[in-house]
């Protein structure tokens, strides 16, 4: 990873950890997309996470993203494979619903568990970044991106920081 790559996604993480309350291991939550995408280029998600987020990752994946792969069929056996040996994130849907409103339904309005997202999905991180605290990773091309925080996340951080002072 690029040197001032790597000082910004440090900068980053230390925002959250101290406005926030994020701490190690991070909760990352994974979309079916981004185990797709992590096995058609051959890479180590888990180990790429670590790297961008600096810290010990705890891979967390949905029952109904699981189900999502599920439905693709053979040809991503491999994808399944690399899904089942994340931890299960119980959603409570009784029945599947689309990958990107179940990791929506379990993030909340206010990401109280304090989870990162990985998603390749664009429609879910713009909805996502709506919600104050919820840092977003995604693959662009072969790199592993940590999305700056978004204005509502600035928006509650100059908040506390001015309730604080006063």
């Amino acid at each position: 990873m690029r040197q001032k790559r790597a000082k910004t996604y440090r900068k980053l993480m230390a925002l959250y950890s101290t406005t926030f309350g994020f701490r190690q291991p991070y909760q990352v939550l994974i979309d079916s997309e981004m185990c797709k995408h992590s096995v058609s280029a051959n890479t180590d998600l888990v180990k790429q996470l670590s790297t961008v987020l600096h810290g010990e990752v705890k891979p967390m994946i949905t029952q109904c993203c699981i189900h999502e792969l599920y439905l693709q069929g053979k040809t991503h056996q491999g994808s399944v494979d690399l899904a089942k040996m994340f931890e299960r994130r119980k959603c409570n849907h009784r029945e599947p619903i689309p990958g990107d409103e179940c990791l929506k339904s379990v993030v909340g309005e206010t990401n109280k568990h304090r989870y990162v997202i990985a998603s390749q999905s664009q429609p879910l991180r713009s909805k996502l970044r709506a919600i104050p605290a919820v840092p977003l990773v995604h693959i662009n091309r072969a790199v592993m991106v940590l999305e700056p925080p978004s204005d509502k996340t600035l928006q509650t951080k100059s908040m506390r920081k001015r309730r604080l002072s006063h």
